[in-house]
């Protein structure tokens, strides 16, 4: 009966692990989906704003959702085997990853109080004085075309940059991509009507904020998960220790990693 029993224990807890393992991967695609949807989002971010932070989080996130993957193929191949030695790796990577996505919610929350700050920081100057000057160029002309802005802070901006003093064509007094309908010199007076008034300063920090809200409470969501398989990887191992001991009393804790 304890024997019997003890099987149906074992099926059980492997029932429930290979469910944890197929929702386990789930949500490791849905972290390198979500990474790469938000850096495709506003990379053009980084070249124009001080960033280094926020690219490294996104970097952090993507990463665990490949050692998420990494961790339910080496699950795959260990929950079937009863191999105490591979569910102690198996339990092993599973803490790293649950270290791992607990450190991006955590930098993720910190860094959202002070992303505005280093957007603001270096957002104006940026524009001003690259504008023309080098590759950063497409990027200020993507962000104003896309999120519909003109200016760090406002559209007249444009009258202290590099760009307007330099450029020779002076009737310029915005680039074209302020305009709501871009052609070429359409940004040639000083209030057009289809130029965009606001700047862009405010219209970068919201996306970069919400990412990082996202990007916490995702992290938070899958650390839980991540205890959970914890939890239950621990009691297979225990359970198939046990049963190493009561089967293969010979081994007096040579093959076993507990010792008797």
């Amino acid at each position: 009966m304890s024997s019997e029993d003890g099987c149906c224990r074992v099926s059980v807890i492997k029932a429930i692990l290979y469910a944890y393992q197929f929702v386990f991967l789930l949500t490791g695609i849905g972290i390198i989906g979500v990474g790469i949807w938000k850096y495709m989002e506003t990379h053009h971010y980084f070249s124009v704003a001080d960033l280094n932070m926020y690219s490294a989080v996104l970097y952090l996130f993507i990463i665990t959702g490949f050692l998420v993957i990494c961790a339910f193929i080496f699950g795959f191949c260990a929950i079937p085997k009863n191999r105490t030695k591979l569910i102690f790796v198996f339990i092993l990577v599973l803490v790293l990853v649950f270290l791992l996505e607990s450190l991006v919610a955590i930098l993720a929350y910190v860094y959202q109080h002070s992303v505005i700050e280093d957007v603001n920081s270096r957002l104006n100057s940026s524009f001003l004085e690259n504008y023309h000057q080098n590759d950063k160029t497409s990027s200020i002309d993507f962000i104003q075309e896309n999120l519909r802005c003109c200016g760090a802070q406002t559209y007249s901006d444009w009258k202290y940059s590099k760009w307007l003093t330099t450029d020779t064509r002076e009737v310029n007094k915005v680039p074209d991509s302020c305009c709501k309908t871009p052609s070429f010199q359409c940004g040639r007076r000083d209030h057009p009507s289809n130029i965009y008034y606001d700047g862009c300063e405010e219209k970068i920090n919201q996306p970069l904020k919400f990412n990082l809200l996202l990007i916490c409470a995702v992290s938070m969501g899958v650390s839980v998960l991540q205890v959970i398989g914890v939890v239950c990887s621990i009691k297979l191992f225990l359970k198939l220790e046990a049963e190493d001991r009561n089967y293969n009393p010979q081994l007096n804790g040579n093959e076993s990693l507990i010792p008797p």
